[in-house]
């Protein structure tokens, strides 16, 4: 969960004085974009191919997630742009 935290508070940190449109110029930053779904893209692998080599050192579970523990992490992660949007409102 903490690495889908970090991943999506970077999308709310390219602003920081209560912008609405967090998306916008996104595109033109294709490192930004690399380095951010090579993230994700590193987290599933280390979680869902690395666990069984893991499962000791680590004490995860050698299956990794199951689709539904994916998207409560996803939701826990999509839930800093939803709350940044309130603080924003608040503001």
């Amino acid at each position: 969960i903490f690495v889908l935290l970090q991943v999506f508070n970077e999308y709310n940190a390219r602003f920081l004085r209560g912008e609405w449109q967090i998306w916008r110029g996104l595109t033109k930053n294709p490192l930004y974009l690399f380095i951010s779904i090579g993230t994700m893209v590193l987290q599933v692998i280390m979680v869902q191919i690395a666990a069984p080599v893991l499962t000791f050192a680590l004490k995860i579970h050698p299956a990794g997630l199951s689709w539904k523990q994916w998207l409560i992490c996803l939701g826990f992660g999509a839930g800093t742009l939803v709350v940044q949007q309130i603080l924003n409102r608040c503001r």
